[in-house]
């Protein structure tokens, strides 16, 4: 799903450093050899995993929470844990709007822990006029049970933003998106259309499971 946006390009970087944390919500930043900074974030929320399903395919509530996000789209559905979406975003001047169209799959391990992993499919898909297509997307949403109903969500992801944006507003506008996203999500996911949400292929942790999944 399109959630995050400007994530610099990944390759070879150091090892994470604490930035900030406020709200509850946690940004660790690391420097890549181009000069660009990879941005990873986390926050904890009392949760069913299920809800955050729900919300990433709420697709039409996307502007409201998720950073500079103009619309998304769901291209196709291979199956129900997979799909192909497109989102476009506004981004502040002097930055051109961009757009991606990336490939998302739901899985669950053993120990319960739920993956949305991202990958890029831009190549596959004529441009949008008056965007500049994102490049090389990856992404990968885990949201982790901790006990009593508490969820830790974190993401990390990475793209080519496209274009000739400056180094420094590439790593202002994902590092500020990057907060605003998780604030936005952490904030909405707790609403009861959401959290009355089931889906086949998540199984809720026992301190969140209703009467009907315990059977």
């Amino acid at each position: 799903m399109g959630a995050l946006l400007l994530a610099p390009l990944a390759s070879f970087a150091g090892p994470w450093t604490l930035k900030s944390q406020q709200d509850g919500i946690s940004l660790w930043t690391r420097e890549n050899p181009q000069g660009l900074v990879d941005i990873k974030g986390q926050c904890e929320v009392v949760t069913r995993l299920s809800a955050f399903v729900a919300v990433m395919e709420d697709m039409a509530s996307m502007p409201k929470w998720v950073a500079h996000n103009a619309g998304t789209r769901r291209l196709a559905k291979p199956s129900a844990t997979e799909d192909i979406i497109h989102s476009r975003f506004h981004l502040p001047w002097p930055a051109k709007d961009r757009d991606m169209v990336t490939y998302s799959r739901w899985s669950q391990g053993e120990d319960g822990v739920l993956h949305l992993d991202i990958e890029d499919r831009g190549q596959a898909y004529p441009a949008e006029p008056g965007y500049l297509r994102m490049n090389g997307v990856e992404g990968h949403w885990t949201l982790t049970p901790q006990g009593g109903g508490l969820t830790e969500i974190s993401y990390q992801g990475s793209a080519d933003p496209a274009g000739l944006l400056p180094h420094w507003l590439v790593n202002r506008i994902a590092t500020r998106s990057t907060r605003q996203t998780l604030a936005g999500l952490c904030g909405r996911i707790t609403a009861l259309d959401y959290q009355d949400s089931q889906y086949p292929f998540v199984t809720e942790p026992p301190a969140t499971r209703t009467r009907s999944e315990r059977r």
